[in-house]
């Protein structure tokens, strides 16, 4: 199915405006992103990098999610043992994906 002209820069630029309030919302409350939140962020930045606007929506929807809301499996993809990025570490790795979008 071929996308109408422009479709493919919009659904980036929504996925990015997306990514960033929900970036902008834990600079704002000074909490980072709990490790569910997180990994499905870092999902969400890696579809944004492949292009794959789509999986970035999903994926960031599932970051998204409130703690009791989130389902056994989602959570079960979730890996453990590793530290969490700090709020800023997701900002820098947002603007370094943007600009990589640029070239």
């Amino acid at each position: 199915m071929t996308l109408p002209p422009g479709a493919h820069e919009a659904a980036r630029r929504h996925l990015e405006e997306r990514i960033e309030a929900f970036i902008a919302g834990h600079e704002a409350s000074g909490q980072p992103p709990d490790a569910f939140a997180g990994e499905y962020l870092v999902r969400a930045l890696a579809s944004l990098k492949a292009g794959d606007y789509a999986a970035g929506e999903a994926r960031l929807r599932l970051a998204e999610t409130p703690a009791e809301r989130r389902s056994p499996e989602d959570i079960a993809r979730v890996p453990t043992g590793y530290a969490l990025l700090s709020t800023a570490e997701l900002r820098r790795s947002f603007e370094r994906t943007k600009l990589g979008q640029l070239r």
